[in-house]
């Protein structure tokens, strides 16, 4: 496995995660523990290594009385050499009540003084260290001082065991470190392995098959998983069967409705049309365009084409916007026949589409021009006829005033006629 892969596998999965947690947890508690061991050893080597240079002082302070006593410097520095047996000496010594050395493991120093001894003849320590164990102790022959052995002992041969015993700390930890991993991971690839049971099903589901179910047994967490995403597959399906019978209900809907409808996107690309529509219009679903000649707005200017485009365009994607239906406009729609149609195209929102309503204006169109037609008919008759009657009316009224100049004339005649009359 390369480096990137080892890095996903330890951050990035669940399994790589638990071992990783693992692991750092049984380091850290094994390096505890093996500085703890180690602490403890050393603490308890110092121990050991203080009572031995306690003992060893006190022998050689016993064997030394006799010989202080009578100043025999051979008989005590075959005393100190002796001394030489134990493995961690660093240093004997045996001077006089004054701190004279009189014997020491490194004849050089025999005739010089000790000044650090203690006034009063007790066993004094005067080091304890890991480097040095250094004691005192007084010689005393029938309860008078004459003299005092002193022992330096180092802690070489205890520093070696100490590193063993650090050593095999550290091979123990590594060895806890190993098959805790090792159990973890087993612990990880079974936990994870009905985690991945789950992923598998996801997948299915993924892949388009509904159906697919986790059979997980058990009440652990993966069981709880696997169940809880059951259900929301079912709750999920449910839903589908549910959709899917609405959209069947609303296509059939849709498909039988009495005037001719077309789904819209909010871009105005009309993408269904109904049986109706094809009736009444003779396109089929793949003949019908985005938008194109075969209609129109009903009064354009000279460049209707992009008027049809902006107007259409424009309230189809105010309404998808604002969620609310856009005007009716008039569209004229030349069928597959070549007959124009006359139809008012409404709309209004839902879900993901615009649902387009045509209706059929044509005949009441034509009515309304027959209708504009015959008055414009019945005015011009009302006309003439208007036209006539003043004729026939002026006619009259001339009429009317030669019969009136008659009357007024037949009675000036008779007027003068009996005058006439009166005077024979």
């Amino acid at each position: 496995m390369s480096l990137p892969g080892i890095h996903t596998f330890l951050f990035d999965t669940l399994r790589g995660r638990l071992v990783l947690s693992v692991a750092l947890v049984h380091a850290v508690m094994m390096t505890l523990f093996v500085i703890d061991l180690t602490v403890r050893q050393r603490a308890m080597l110092l121990d050991h290594q203080a009572e031995d240079a306690k003992a060893l002082a006190e022998a050689m302070a016993t064997s030394a009385a006799v010989w202080l006593a009578a100043d025999d410097l051979a008989g005590l520095q075959e005393l100190v050499e002796v001394q030489r047996r134990y493995p961690d000496l660093v240093f004997a010594i045996l001077s006089d009540e004054g701190g004279h050395i009189l014997a020491h493991t490194d004849p050089s120093r025999r005739g010089q003084y000790l000044l650090d001894l203690p006034k009063e003849g007790e066993l004094t320590l005067f080091s304890r260290t890991s480097l040095l164990v250094d004691v005192a102790i007084p010689a005393r022959l029938e309860g008078r001082l004459v003299g005092w052995a002193r022992i330096g002992l180092g802690q070489k041969t205890s520093g070696h065991e100490l590193g063993k015993i650090t050593r095999n700390g550290v091979l123990y930890a590594l060895a806890a470190i190993v098959i805790g991993a090792g159990i973890a991971w087993r612990m990880g690839r079974r936990l994870t392995k009905r985690l991945y049971a789950v992923q598998e099903t996801i997948g299915l589901v993924h892949a388009g098959n509904h159906s697919a179910r986790s059979q997980l047994s058990g009440n652990d967490e993966a069981a709880l998983l696997a169940r809880e995403f059951n259900a929301m597959l079912d709750a999920l399906s449910a839903r589908d069967r549910e959709l899917s019978e609405s959209e069947a209900r609303f296509r059939q809907l849709f498909d039988k409705a009495p005037l001719p409808l077309g789904l819209a996107s909010h871009e105005g690309v009309i993408s269904a049309v109904n049986r109706r529509f094809v009736q009444d219009f003779g396109y089929s679903q793949a003949e019908v365009p985005t938008l194109g000649d075969w209609w129109r707005l009903a009064y354009p200017d000279p460049g209707y084409r992009q008027w049809v485009l902006t107007t259409w365009e424009a309230a189809v994607s105010k309404a998808a916007r604002t969620r609310t239906d856009f005007e009716s406009l008039e569209y004229q729609i030349t069928c597959k026949s070549g007959e124009v149609r006359t139809v008012l195209v409404s709309g209004t929102t839902m879900a993901g589409d615009i649902l387009a309503t045509f209706f059929d204006i044509t005949e009441r169109k034509r009515a309304e021009a027959e209708i504009q037609k015959l008055n414009e008919s019945l005015e011009e008759r009302v006309k003439k006829r208007t036209d006539e009657l003043e004729k026939k009316s002026a006619e009259l009224e001339r009429a009317n005033k030669m019969f009136v100049g008659r009357e007024i004339r037949m009675v000036e005649l008779k007027e003068k006629l009996r005058e006439l009359e009166e005077r024979s």
